[in-house]
C-alpha cells in the first residue's frame, strides 16, 4: 500500500497515542546496549560486540540468540533485574502501554546466580511504583526448549513459591526443532495444577503442526508468533474454536528471517480475516530496534490494516491477558476511556490512506 508522506507521521502519532497492552516482550531482550555495557564493565564480562548493535547485524535466529544470551548472562543480581524492568516500563509509559506481560528467563536461579524470591521482590517494588502511574506489568516464566523439559518443570516449581503476585504464566521459547511440544506436557500439566496460565512460542520457524501441538498437547492459551498457522485453514479454525490468541511480532519475524517480506505479506491478514484474536508485540526491542507503537504502525503502513481496525484490535487484546476477570474488566474500561477521543481521528485518517483494510 502506498501512503502519502504526510499520512505516515499521522499514523505513527495515532498508534503512539492508542492505548495498548503488550503481551509478547522479553525482559532480557529489552535491555539497552548502554545497560548491558555498564554491567559488562562492572563485572568484567566478555560480551560479543554484535550484542551492542541497535539492530541485528544479520537476519538469522542464531544472531538473535547470541544477542539475547549476552543479556541473559549479564543479569545476576536483583538490582540488575529491577533496573531493566524500570527501563522497560519507562519505555512502555512513553508508548502509552497500560499493561504488559513480559517473558522472563530465570534460569540463573537454577544455577544459583541469584535467589528468585529476592529478584521477584525487587521487581515487585518497581512494578508497584509504575502501576501507580497506570503502567502495570506481570511476568511469564520463559523456559528455553534447548534446556529441556526438566528445567521447565523446575521453573514451574519455583513459580509455585512466588509471593510477589507477579508470575502469572509459563511459556517455552527458543528453537522449535530441538524438542517437540509433547516433551513439555508434564511441566505444563503441573503449571495448570498450580493455576499458571500457559503460552508457547510455536509456528515461528516450524510448520502448522507445531501450533496444533502447543494448543492440543500443552493447552496453550496464547501462541507466540504462530506464522505457520496461516498455512492451514484447519489450524486457523482450531485457534478460533479454542479462543487462542496469537502474538503478532512482524519486526521480530523480519529480523530473524522467520518472515521475508519479499515473499509476500505478513500472515497477520490471514489470521485476522479468519477471526483469530491477535495482540501485537515488540518481542526483543533492544535487539530488533522495535517498539510496540512502531509495530502497530507497520500493520497500517505495510500491512494495510485500517487505523479503526487497530483500535478495535487493541481493545480486544485485553481479553487475551492472563489477568483475572475483575482486573480485565478494569483494564478494559481504562483502555476504552482512552480510545474515545481517537475514533474520529482514526476515521479521518482512513480517508487519506490509499487502501485501508
Amino acid at each position: 500500500m502506498t501512503v502519502a508522506p504526510d499520512s505516515v507521521g499521522q499514523v505513527e502519532a495515532l498508534m503512539r497515542r492508542m492505548p495498548k497492552v503488550e503481551l509478547h516482550v522479553h525482559l532480557e531482550g529489552s535491555m539497552s546496549a548502554d545497560r548491558l555495557r555498564a554491567i559488562a564493565a562492572r563485572d568484567g564480562l566478555d560480551v560479543d560486540p554484535a550484542a551492542y548493535a541497535p539492530q541485528l547485524p544479520e537476519r538469522s535466529f542464531d544472531a538473535f540468540l547470541r544477542a539475547f544470551m549476552a543479556r541473559l548472562r549479564a543479569l545476576r543480581t536483583p538490582d540488575d533485574w529491577a533496573l531493566v524492568l524500570d527501563d522497560l516500563l519507562a519505555a512502555q509509559a512513553q508508548e502509552n502501554v497500560a499493561y504488559t506481560e513480559a517473558f522472563a528467563t530465570f534460569t540463573g536461579a537454577l544455577r544459583g546466580d541469584y535467589v528468585l524470591r529476592d529478584v521477584l521482590r525487587a521487581l515487585a517494588d518497581v512494578e508497584a511504583d509504575w502501576r501507580r502511574r497506570r503502567c502495570a506489568v506481570r511476568l511469564v516464566l520463559d523456559a528455553p526448549r534447548e534446556l529441556g523439559p526438566e528445567v521447565c518443570s523446575e521453573l514451574v516449581r519455583l513459580a509455585a513459591g512466588d509471593e510477589s503476585g507477579l508470575l502469572v504464566g509459563i511459556g517455552i521459547g527458543g528453537d522449535e526443532t530441538v524438542r517437540p511440544a509433547a516433551a513439555f506436557k508434564p511441566a505444563y500439566a503441573l503449571a495448570a495444577e498450580l493455576g499458571l496460565h500457559r503460552t508457547a512460542h510455536a509456528g515461528e520457524h516450524a510448520g502448522p503442526s507445531a501450533v496444533v501441538a502447543a494448543v492440543e498437547i500443552l493447552g496453550a492459551e496464547r501462541i507466540g508468533h504462530g506464522l505457520s498457522a496461516a498455512e492451514d485453514p484447519a489450524v486457523l479454525d482450531l485457534l478460533v474454536e479454542r479462543g487462542v490468541t496469537v502474538d503478532v511480532c512482524p519486526g521480530s519475524n523480519r529480523a530473524t528471517g522467520a518472515w521475508n517480506p519479499a515473499r509476500g505479506p505478513h500472515p497477520l491478514r490471514s489470521l485476522v480475516d479468519a477471526g483469530v484474536r491477535i495482540d501485537v508485540g515488540s518481542d526483543d526491542p533492544a535487539i530488533f530496534g522495535t517498539n510496540v507503537s512502531g509495530e502497530w504502525a507497520s500493520l497500517v503502513l505495510e500491512g494495510g490494516l485500517s487505523p479503526h481496525r487497530c483500535l478495535e484490535l487493541t481493545a480486544d487484546a485485553v481479553r487475551a491477558t492472563f489477568l483475572d476477570s475483575a482486573a480485565q474488566t478494569r483494564l478494559a474500561a481504562q483502555v476504552e476511556a482512552d480510545l474515545v477521543d481517537l475514533r474520529d481521528q482514526a476515521l479521518e485518517l482512513e480517508e487519506q490512506l490509499a487502501a485501508p483494510w
